[in-house]
């Protein structure tokens, strides 16, 4: 893969750390007189730790291919992670032709019916991703994240049973055979790219699992490709997934790149002498910036940035059997002709700016919150090793006093911490009931004077409205920006509510170590997390808030946006939303038959929306929030279970004192000890790069 250099040393330097971090715990599960199960329990966490090496060396970024059918997406994907062969078959009257082999299934008419990942990994890999790599799939009856495996460098045809919707079922594994594959991922080691790439139908799917999991994927994305065939230029058909796109980009700020691809195919020269690509490209970069405006009519150029770039997998595939062939001079040809090395320097510059450094920091969150625990019961023991008999006894009754303090807390510290999440949300809600009219402001003027009849003139006002809502959303006194002064707010509240329920000063200066720190609160994950799911999260966060609107349609793209932390997480719902009404008018207008009317419905129609947004918004605030206290809920609950242990080890110590002094067990726990610490201390470092 070709990585920036300064991002491929410290890519190096955290995994040389959770080589380190795997050798602790397993060191660590040979410790004397440990609670039962510790043993297992770390050796679990070292594999844990294995798989995060894996991780570290992947998916350094998440790009998502979007496009219209037979767009080139699969091939192109096969393209930029050189996975794309030119071979030579054999054909009816005898002869042998070129065909291309990718790592997805391609063809002139729609291919894959369900959404398709490309993941890179290093040698590491539990599994053999060498070739064309390693293909497990998920289906739509399977338990949530549980993939089913399929094998190494699996035929073309296998690949096309799993993915395409009329491939022959024959050729998956006889246990497959009669399932709807929800997605399926192949595992590849040496990618050329740091890059997981997304393969997604497109949104608006008639499988609502399918839709999720688009929904998921471009929450999880931190960048987007647009996907055009150079032998077609942008027409309405596109319209409505370009909004999409453009509604999201307008609440994220996630880059687009714009790519035209096979120019191979669209290379005859016109009057000009200009191949016919170029063409297509000048009318799709005058399609972006007629369609894609700000409120004073310039084209939005942060949408659009520089435009489409052109591309041609296959004659880069053709440049590499040329290279294999010894004509070097006709393959550095065919190479420029591509135009795949501005491709992948574009992608490049993304991680440049600071994605593959998220990563890394998130790889190392999630290890350092895997070892504090760990480091922390072993810390306990080392200190209750040192100490008198006298001093275990204080010890152990001021440790059944916080049991029995937080035991007593505990019920009514979440009832207290809803009570005043509710508040904050209630503060953050107020100015949606001057929306409507603010909206009606805006727009029902430029309703009324619109043709809505004419999809790029209903296109304008979808895109006026988006960026309407964005404004007000994120204004000085929008909701967006008061829920991210409350929000800050609220995570003070549960750290002060913790101090005055469990009546201990020191407490809540000792759980950030259990991640509840004020930053890292809706967004650290956690190595003992209730096994509850996103949905769960979602439905625990409709019923405090009073919402049982369409709960479950959203939930995962719900608790993405928020649990993300992002800056203006509510905000992301409303693409969505509008999206949703919007169809709802596309639906109804065949059914009316005056212009007037149409007009009418639309602007009449911009109060439900409104109704809809603010719900919406609600719900995910609270999910955001709720997901907090469930944070808090599981680091009390950590922290318990660690009072449980150590207060069971100074029983064990009273009932033996002729073993108060054990210096072989001190001389065992000290370097695990340090060699812990300084191990937290090097994630935390990646965590601050």
């Amino acid at each position: 893969m070709t990585v920036p250099r300064d991002l491929d040393e410290v890519r190096d330097e955290l995994r040389a750390a959770l080589d380190r971090c795997e050798a602790w715990l397993r060191a660590a599960s040979d410790a004397p007189e440990t609670p039962a199960g510790w043993p297992e329990d770390l050796l679990g966490d070292a594999d844990t730790v294995k798989r995060l090496r894996t991780r570290a060396a992947s998916a350094l970024i998440n790009v998502a291919l979007l496009g219209a059918f037979s767009s080139g997406k699969s091939f192109l994907l096969s393209g930029l992670q050189s996975g794309l062969e030119l071979v030579e078959v054999p054909t009816g009257d005898g002869r042998t032709a070129d065909k291309f082999v990718g790592l997805l299934p391609s063809s002139p008419a729609p291919t894959t019916a369900c959404p398709a990942s490309v993941v890179p990994v290093d040698g590491q890999s539990a599994v053999d991703a060498s070739g064309t790599g390693y293909l497990r799939v998920r289906f739509t009856d399977s338990p949530e994240d549980e993939w089913e495996d399929v094998g190494n460098s699996p035929a073309p045809s296998v690949v096309a049973a799993y993915a395409m919707q009329d491939a022959d079922v024959t050729d998956r594994l006889r246990e497959h055979r009669g399932r709807e594959v929800a997605e399926l991922e192949i595992m590849l080691a040496g990618a050329r790219l740091p890059a997981k790439l997304y393969d997604l139908p497109g949104y608006g799917s008639p499988n609502p699992v399918h839709d999720e999991i688009v929904r998921a994927a471009m929450a999880d994305a931190d960048c987007f490709m647009y996907v055009s065939h150079a032998t077609r230029t942008l027409s309405e058909r596109d319209l409505d997934l370009i909004r999409f796109l453009y509604d999201h980009y307008l609440l994220s700020g996630k880059r687009v790149v714009w790519v035209v691809t096979a120019i191979d195919a669209a290379s005859n020269l016109d009057l000009r002498n200009d191949p016919e690509w170029k063409a297509s490209i000048a009318r799709n970069n005058a399609y972006l910036r007629d369609n894609f405006k700000l409120p004073g009519g310039r084209p939005d150029l942060g949408f659009i940035g520089e435009g489409f770039l052109p591309v041609s997998p296959a004659l880069e595939a053709r440049a590499v059997k040329l290279s294999e062939d010894g004509d070097e001079a006709k393959a550095r040809r065919l190479r420029a002709e591509g135009r795949m090395d501005t491709l992948h320097r574009a992608i490049e510059e993304l991680i440049n700016r600071g994605t593959g450094t998220r990563h890394i920091a998130a790889v190392a969150a999630e290890a350092r919150v895997l070892l504090t625990p760990r480091r922390q019961l072993l810390d306990e023991r080392l200190s209750t090793e040192r100490l008198e008999i006298d001093e275990l006894k204080e010890l152990l009754t001021s440790q059944q006093q916080r049991m029995e303090s937080l035991d007593s807390a505990l019920p009514r510290l979440r009832e207290d911490l809803e009570r005043k999440l509710q508040n904050r949300i209630a503060r953050s809600v107020r100015p949606f009931s001057r929306l409507a009219g603010h909206l009606h402001g805006e727009l029902d003027a430029t309703i009324k004077a619109t043709d809505l009849t004419k999809p790029a003139r209903a296109n304008e006002i979808q895109v006026s409205k988006a960026q309407a809502l964005r404004t007000w959303l994120e204004g000085p006194t929008g909701p967006a920006t008061l829920w991210t002064e409350q929000f800050a707010a609220f995570k003070q509240d549960v750290v002060q509510t913790v101090e005055q329920a469990l009546g201990d000063q020191e407490l809540a200066g000792r759980l950030p170590e259990f991640s509840l720190d004020v930053a890292g609160l809706s967004s650290t994950p956690l190595p003992a997390r209730r096994p509850a799911s996103r949905h769960d999260v979602v439905q625990r966060a409709a019923a405090l808030v009073g919402i049982v609107t369409p709960v479950a349609a959203s939930g995962g793209w719900l608790y993405g946006l928020a649990a993300a932390g992002t800056i203006f997480p509510p905000a992301g719902l409303v693409a969505g939303v509008a999206a949703a009404v919007y169809l709802v008018i596309q639906r109804r207008k065949g059914a009316i038959s005056s212009l007037e009317a149409l007009q009418d419905e639309w602007i009449s129609a911009m109060d439900a929306e409104v109704t809809a947004v603010m719900d919406q918004f609600t719900l995910a605030t609270s999910v955001q929030g709720t997901d907090v206290i469930d944070h808090l809920a599981d680091n009390l609950a950590q922290y318990r279970e660690q009072l449980e242990q150590s207060r069971d080890l100074v029983r064990e110590r009273i009932a033996n004192p002729e073993n108060q002094v054990r210096q072989g067990l001190i001389d065992e726990l000290e370097p695990l000890c340090t060699e812990g610490q300084l191990l937290v201390d090097t994630l935390r470092g990646f965590e601050a790069d």
